[in-house]
C-alpha cells in the first residue's frame, strides 16, 4: 500500500487538498459559472428578425429570386424590452449565481464536516489501540504475579486464566480498532483524492475547538445573515421580488422597430421605418403577477423557517459540545486518577492477600474505562464541531 507523509494528515492540509480536489465542490464551481454565464444570457436582446418579402409576382411567368420580382423587401426587426425588463431579468439570473455559490460553500461545509468526522474517528481509534496495548502490559505484568503467587501457593489457578482471558478480550478489540483505522483511513483518502488504501501515519492530535464559542456568538450576532443557509434564502428573495416586478411590468409594453429597404429591380429605390408595440390585453399576465406574489410571500417565510431552524439547533449542538468538554475535564482531571489509585491500591492488597484478584481486575478496567471515557467525550466535541460547520459553513 503507499504510504503518505506526515505533512498528508495535517488538518490544515487535509481541508485544502478537500477544496482543490474534490470534484463534488468542483462541479458545484462550474455550476456557479453556468449561472454567470446565464446573467448575460437574460439581460441580452431578443434575436432580430430578417424577412424577405417578394412582391407583385408575375402570375405568367412566376420567378423568386430577388431582384426578379416588381419589388423586393427586405425587413430587418428587432425587439425591445422596455420599463427595465432587461435588468429585472437580470436580477433573477443574478440571484440564481448566488444561490448556487450558498449551494457550493453548503456542500463544502458538509465535505469538511466528513473530513473532520473521519480525522477524529482516526484518531479514536489510534489512541484506542495504544491505550489497549498499555494495558496488555499491565495484564501480562498482573498474569506473571498471579503465576508466581498461583506456585506459592497463595492464590488459585483461576486468576491467572482470568488475566488471560482479559488479555484475550482485548486483542480482539485490538483488530476492531484496526478496522476502524482502515475504514477512516478510506474515508480521509477519497476527500482529499488519494488512493483508497494509502496509510497515513499517526494522528498526533485532534482539531483545535477554541474559536467553537466565538463562532455561535458570531452566528447570532449576524442572526445566521453569513450562512449558506441564509445566504440562499435571502438570495431567493431577492430572485421572487426581481420576478413579480417583472411580472408587473409584462403590462407594460415593448417598442419593436423594423427598417425595410425596398429593391426594384437590381436597386434599392426607398426605405420604410416601422414601430410597433406589443399590447398586453390577456389574461396569463394577471396569473403570472399573481404567482410571482405568492412565490415571494413562500421564499420569504421558507427563509424565516430556515432561520429558526439554525438557530435552535445550533444552540443545542453548542449544548452538546460544553456537556462533552465538561465531561472530559472529570474523566480526565478526576476519574482517571481516582481509578489509578485505586488500581495501586488494589495491586497492593492483592500482593499481601488483602483483596482478591477479581478487585485487581475490576481495578484495571477503571483505569481503561476512564481513558477511553475521556478520549469518547473528545470525539463527541469534535462531532458537534462538525454538526456546527455543516450547519452554518462556519469553521469553529
Amino acid at each position: 500500500m503507499a504510504a503518505a507523509t506526515d505533512e498528508s494528515l495535517d488538518y490544515t492540509t487535509l481541508l485544502r487538498r478537500l477544496t482543490a480536489e474534490h470534484p463534488e465542490y468542483e462541479a458545484m464551481r462550474h455550476e456557479i459559472d453556468a449561472a454567470k454565464a446565464a446573467v448575460n444570457v437574460a439581460t441580452a436582446l431578443p434575436d432580430p428578425m430578417i424577412r424577405i418579402e417578394l412582391m407583385d409576382i408575375d402570375r405568367d411567368n412566376p420567378r423568386l429570386l430577388p431582384g426578379q420580382t416588381g419589388s423586393t423587401l427586405y425587413t430587418w426587426e428587432q425587439m425591445f424590452p422596455l420599463w427595465g425588463k432587461r435588468g429585472l431579468k437580470g436580477d433573477v439570473a443574478t440571484a440564481e449565481v448566488a444561490i448556487r455559490t450558498a449551494g457550493a460553500t453548503q456542500t463544502l461545509a458538509e465535505l469538511r464536516a466528513m473530513l473532520r468526522m473521519a480525522y477524529a474517528e482516526l484518531y479514536v481509534a489510534q489512541r484506542g489501540q495504544i491505550i489497549n496495548d498499555e494495558v496488555l502490559v499491565l495484564l501480562r505484568e498482573m498474569e506473571r504475579n498471579a503465576q508466581a503467587r498461583y506456585a506459592n501457593g497463595l492464590a488459585a489457578q483461576q486468576d491467572v486464566i482470568k488475566a488471560k482471558a482479559e488479555q484475550s478480550i482485548l486483542l480482539a478489540e485490538q483488530e476492531m480498532l484496526r478496522g476502524e483505522a482502515a475504514r477512516a483511513q478510506a474515508t480521509i483518502n477519497s476527500l482529499v483524492g488519494q488512493p483508497p488504501e494509502t496509510t497515513l501515519p499517526p494522528v498526533t492530535a485532534l482539531p483545535s475547538l477554541a474559536g467553537f464559542e466565538h463562532a455561535y456568538l458570531e452566528l447570532q450576532r449576524q442572526q445566521g445573515g453569513q450562512t449558506p443557509t441564509m445566504v440562499a434564502a435571502n438570495a431567493n428573495i431577492q430572485g421572487r421580488q426581481a420576478a413579480r416586478e417583472l411580472a408587473e411590468r409584462e403590462w407594460y409594453p415593448d417598442l419593436t422597430v423594423g427598417i425595410t429597404p425596398v429593391q426594384v429591380d437590381d436597386k434599392f429605390e426607398s426605405w420604410q421605418l416601422m414601430f410597433g408595440f406589443s399590447v398586453p390585453i390577456f389574461g396569463t399576465r394577471s396569473g403570472m403577477e399573481a404567482e410571482a406574489s405568492a412565490m415571494l410571500l413562500t421564499a420569504k417565510s421558507r427563509r424565516d423557517a430556515e432561520l429558526r431552524k439554525l438557530l435552535s439547533t445550533a444552540t443545542q449542538v453548542l449544548a452538546d459540545y460544553r456537556a462533552a468538554w465538561k465531561q472530559e475535564q472529570i474523566y480526565v482531571q478526576q476519574l482517571l486518577p481516582e481509578s489509578e489509585l485505586s488500581f495501586r491500591s488494589a495491586s497492593a492488597g492483592y500482593q499481601s492477600g488483602k483483596v482478591d484478584f477479581d478487585t485487581l481486575i475490576e481495578a484495571e478496567r477503571q483505569i481503561r474505562q476512564a481513558r477511553l471515557l475521556g478520549l469518547a467525550a473528545a470525539v463527541k466535541q469534535q462531532r458537534a464541531a462538525a454538526q456546527f460547520e455543516q450547519l452554518t459553513g462556519m469553521q469553529p
